[in-house]
């Protein structure tokens, strides 16, 4: 439960105040007094102060990184996806999970897409740090996802470049979403280039996004007379910053 909320490489502490809440049904105010209470077990997880420090937060290491599917999930709720007319469902193309290595449902064993002790390479594995939805991360998930997610902001859910969508014998144009089954329908709701970056690092990344990537999309969204591919090259730039992922 603490890999899947808050951090993959939770303090023993940690774990213990959460297990002592599972065993004995109680965490603080919260709980009925009674084995497994998940209302004791779940606040332990969330309201400790290792869920909660704005200390831990500026640590690289602190957290978890966010499953491939999970991101598209979010990405396209944040900026609003909505069907095309005429269409009655969201169909994603068949190659999709094994373009970023998800698909709901579709686990590879009972054991879930990772397990909860796997320790990925570099940095992270040097120093012994556990890492689980690491176990997705290759490059060409990596490429596939943004590719999909790139081509649903030009495009809408379509096949156009890599896309997530159905193929389509149209061909494919920026701004152009008579191929999709979907388009991303977020508008701003400001006009101000310093408010749109603000407003999409909050929705794309919980508000994470650093001053200094921040005022590099500003300053590529300033550049653009046109609006519209203005805000679909931020939306491009923010979802390749490490704070999104």
């Amino acid at each position: 439960l603490i890999q899947r909320f808050v951090t993959s490489n939770p303090t023993p502490e940690y774990v213990k105040v959460v297990a002592t809440a599972f065993r004995t049904g109680k965490y603080e105010t919260f709980g009925s007094g009674e084995y497994g209470d998940l209302a004791a077990t779940m606040s332990a997880v969330l309201l400790e102060p290792d869920a909660l420090s704005e200390v831990l937060d500026a640590d690289p290491f602190h957290g978890f990184i966010r499953e491939p599917l999970l991101k598209t999930i979010a990405f396209m709720r944040s900026m609003e996806v909505e069907l095309v007319p005429k269409k009655k469902a969201l169909e994603l193309a068949y190659p999709f999970k094994r373009r970023i290595g998800q698909m709901a449902h579709s686990f590879d064993s009972v054991f879930s897409f990772f397990l909860p002790e796997f320790v990925p390479t570099g940095k992270p594995g040097a120093a012994s740090l556990r890492s689980p939805e690491a176990m997705l991360v290759d490059m060409p998930k990596i490429t596939g996802l943004i590719n999909g997610l790139y081509s649903t902001i030009k495009y809408g859910v379509s096949a156009c470049n890599d896309g997530f969508g159905e193929t389509s014998s149209k061909p494919c144009k920026e701004g152009d979403f008579s191929n999709a089954v979907a388009k991303l329908s977020y508008e701003p709701s400001s006009g101000d280039a310093d408010d749109i970056v603000s407003e999409l690092a909050t929705l794309l990344t919980s508000g994470r996004l650093s001053a200094a990537n921040k005022q590099v999309i500003k300053e590529a969204y300033s550049s653009m007379t046109d609006t519209a591919a203005a805000l679909r090259l931020a939306q491009q730039l923010i979802i390749s910053s490490p704070e999104f992922h």
